[in-house]
């Protein structure tokens, strides 16, 4: 579970009972982050049992104490059926600081519980929650040559370079996505010049580029957001040369904000292959709005013509979206980058890597 990214955005299950709950995150040389816990400090995530990580009982949360304050006493963790009526305290602290948490029996049976994680030292507690990584940074290898980055708004990732011929394409003009979206963004001179790359288009066909033409096509957090994913994939395939790449990276939905929602389907994305259905239905702003957004309503959303996301993957998931586009001919195979606890992950899916080789 991911507490560095459910405490700094405030989820809705965050409730300090007591004292003081912030997050924290150590960039090199730690490359970690999670939460800090003051004296005394008492957090309550409620109904954990919604979250998608939880329907197994894990033992292992990827949770684990700092070494230099890995005392065994200074942290407790209590689950508690919504009612009440059940409570019984969970963890155990490894050697390594690893926390383990060791499920009651009766957890099966009660309609709900929450999780309470205390400090109940004199001093303040590191609860680390995984480590930093950005999937993104595994990507640059692969962005070679002639490429497109789809829907990077104001802030493409992919720059042009000595080897890099990049095109961006966003729905909108730029200076008119600024104005719906980006009203609090910094308009740099370096952003500035990036201006006469873009291109107006549809993502999940990429009209403006011919077949054949792209050595790579990056979409950081797009994906997710399009319909018809095996559609999507069948089109960008088609763009490609013969060694051609996708890399992507898209949310984890056990460890950002979709962490309730269940997860997409083969039967999903063939559904809407199979249907040509290219645009957000009812369906998806209801599912939406119970599982992610309750404070909305399906209505005001689609009048808004809201940007929701489509579908909801993790890596297993994602895995199996990969393999039905190999079998049906659009790439020859793929690689997943993942981490613990992350709140997305990347991958890349190559259309055939040797067909430039002898």
């Amino acid at each position: 579970m991911n507490l560095f990214d459910i405490v700094k955005r405030n989820d809705r299950c965050v409730e300090v009972l007591n004292g003081a709950v912030e997050p924290f995150r150590y960039d090199k040389p730690r490359w970690y982050c999670g939460i800090v816990l003051q004296p005394g400090a008492r957090l309550k995530l409620k109904r954990a049992d919604e979250f998608v990580v939880m329907e197994t009982f894990p033992r292992d949360l990827g949770w684990s104490l700092v070494a230099s304050q890995s005392v065994p006493s200074s942290i407790e963790i209590v689950v508690r059926s919504s009612d009440g009526r059940q409570s019984a305290s969970v963890a155990t602290v490894d050697p390594n600081g690893s926390i383990l948490l060791t499920w009651p029996s009766w957890i099966g049976y009660v309609d709900g519980y929450d999780l309470e994680i205390t400090n109940s030292s004199n001093k303040s507690v590191e609860l680390k929650s995984g480590p930093v990584f950005d999937p993104r940074a595994a990507a640059r290898g692969y962005l070679q040559g002639t490429g497109v980055e789809v829907g990077p708004g104001s802030n493409p990732f992919v720059k042009p370079g000595s080897n890099v011929d990049v095109r961006y394409l966003e729905a909108l003009p730029i200076d008119e996505w600024l104005r719906n979206y980006g009203k609090h963004i910094e308009v740099t001179p370096e952003r500035q010049e990036l201006w006469s790359r873009y291109i107006i288009g549809d993502a999940q066909r990429i009209e403006s580029c011919v077949a054949g033409s792209l050595d790579f096509i990056f979409s950081n957090h797009v994906f997710e957001h399009l319909m018809n994913p095996l559609g999507v994939l069948e089109n960008w395939s088609s763009k490609l040369k013969p060694t051609g790449v996708v890399v992507g990276v898209v949310p984890d939905l056990r460890y950002c904000f979709d962490l309730r929602q269940p997860a997409s389907t083969p039967t999903d994305w063939l559904s809407e292959y199979e249907s040509g259905t290219w645009s957000l239905t009812p369906e998806k702003y209801d599912k939406w709005c119970h599982y992610t957004a309750p404070y909305n309503t399906p209505e005001d959303l689609a009048a808004r013509n809201y940007s929701i996301h489509a579908h909801y993957y993790t890596p297993s998931g994602f895995r199996q979206l990969a393999r039905i586009a190999i079998e049906r001919g659009l790439f020859s195979h793929f690689f997943l980058s993942t981490s613990p606890n992350n709140k997305d992950f990347g991958w890349v899916l190559w259309r055939d890597p040797k067909a430039g080789s002898n």
